[in-house]
């Protein structure tokens, strides 16, 4: 049986307390990308499969919500997918060594940059595969953990 919600009507409190949430996006993608370990020693990866894992710090609004998991996933889409899913991120990247270190790092500041005002990044993780990853949270990319 289908319920009927046509007597439903708008709640007199549509926020329950203020505060903030913390939403939670994932994504996957699959790049190449040439890894140093030393000037001379390094390893080509090809259509390597990375898992993102992006948390964004929101204040919940007058309505009871926070941003619009569509508008994580259209930061994600125009500024970081374009450079990493199916590139050869050696080209597309700021000149550094593509480590999952650095590619975590640059994708923190690219959603920091485009995210609106009030949110913030809250942690990020980033699995190159099942077993490994790297993490960064806001103590970490504000220098409070060295």
């Amino acid at each position: 049986m289908t319920p009927d919600f046509d007597h439903i009507q708008p709640p007199q409190n549509f926020k329950y307390k203020e505060g903030s949430t913390i939403l939670k996006q994932n994504y996957q993608f699959k790049c190449d990308n040439r890894i140093y370990f030393t000037p001379k020693v390094y390893q080509d990866l090809r259509q390597h499969a990375y898992r993102l894992y992006v948390d964004v710090m929101s204040p919940i609004g007058k309505y009871g919500l926070g941003l619009d998991f569509n508008e994580v996933d259209a930061i994600y889409q125009k500024y970081v997918e374009p450079k990493l899913n199916g590139q050869l991120i050696n080209e597309t990247l700021p000149d550094m060594n593509t480590t999952a270190e650095n590619i975590a790092m640059w994708i923190w500041d690219t959603f920091e940059y485009h995210l609106p005002e009030d949110h913030s990044m809250y942690e990020l993780k980033l699995f190159e595969t099942d077993r490994h990853g790297v993490s960064l949270n806001q103590s970490i990319m504000d220098g409070k953990i060295k």
